[in-house]
């Protein structure tokens, strides 16, 4: 407990001396996480678990709802025809792709977007130092200390939120080739379940 008390209390002297800027280092912060967060939720609902393992897998095993099962449904609702099964698998294909892709480009902005708030940080505060320093009076070394911390701490604190989020950004890129390799294999499955089809019919 005490353990606690004491980060919160360090937690809370930190966030002082960043300043202004540190509220919006921190709601960029919660933004970009959630927004990372409910992207790798989304594709890790949908991408099977094995997916070396998916072509041998049938339909059946994602009958009962899901994005699998609608994909499947949509594509397939034309049995006879081919072309149109594989225009329908091309216009799924797409359209997530697309989707994928203007994501991961806004939570690169907004990873990237948190170190330059956190140099706006270090100017404010550098900017801060120099007055302090062109003062006469005895409240000089307390704002040049205040401008200094505040130039260090919000660029740490950019830095900090911005390198994880990379590196998530590169698990939900890897994430995305996985659901489009998926899209695929289910596009394959789905021409072998259509060609004996062809022949009966």
């Amino acid at each position: 407990m005490d353990a606690i008390l004491d980060f919160w209390r360090e937690a809370n002297l930190v966030w002082a001396k960043g300043g202004t800027l540190m509220p919006v280092l921190g709601l960029l912060s919660l933004y970009t996480y959630y927004v990372a967060f409910d992207l790798w939720l989304r594709l890790r609902t949908v991408i099977p678990t094995d997916l070396k393992a998916f072509p041998r897998e049938r339909w059946g095993a994602f009958k009962g709802g899901g994005r699998v099962d609608r994909i499947m449904r949509y594509c397939m609702s034309d049995h006879l025809n081919p072309k149109e099964t594989r225009r329908r698998f091309d216009q799924v294909r797409a359209g997530d792709a697309s989707y994928l892709k203007r994501r991961l480009r806004f939570l690169m902005v907004l990873a990237t977007s948190a170190p330059l708030i956190g140099l706006l940080g270090t100017v404010i505060g550098m900017l801060q130092t120099f007055d302090g320093l062109s003062m006469q009076d005895s409240y000089k070394m307390d704002l040049v200390a205040s401008g200094i911390s505040q130039a260090l701490v919000t660029t740490q604190a950019g830095l900090l939120v911005a390198i994880p989020a990379l590196a998530f950004i590169h698990l939900l890129q890897r994430r995305k080739k996985d659901w489009l390799t998926c899209l695929n294999r289910l596009e394959s499955l789905s021409m072998r379940q259509v060609s004996p089809l062809l022949k009966t019919s």
